[in-house]
């Protein structure tokens, strides 16, 4: 089994700006995402069930340079007016050609 060394960027926050965020990444170079609703409990304490908007969580598999261009973008234009956090982690992936990786 051959496994190709990707980057996964993880960005927690508004789901005000999910959608805005999504677009962005695939304009950066992103071949695709997963995203979904989530809950926790961070600096600011923990949104009740009832609040709007909840936060969303996106996930990105990336090729280094891609995934490094997204997370310095996020940081840029979100987190001075956003509750958000970004992070990067190394990953292993098969089929690497889906995310962008060239695959000897």
């Amino acid at each position: 089994m051959k496994t190709v060394r990707m980057k996964r960027i993880t960005i927690i926050g508004d789901e005000n700006v999910r959608y805005r965020i999504l677009k962005e990444v695939q304009e950066m170079g992103a071949t695709g995402y997963t995203e979904c609703l989530v809950r926790g409990k961070g600096a600011r304490g923990v949104r009740p069930r009832h609040a709007e908007p909840s936060n969303a969580k996106i996930e990105v598999i990336a090729t280094p340079e891609v995934a490094e261009r997204i997370f310095q973008h996020v940081a840029d234009h979100y987190f001075e007016n956003y509750a958000m956090i970004a992070f990067l982690d190394d990953v292993e992936v098969l089929r690497g050609e889906k995310f962008g990786a060239k695959v000897l």
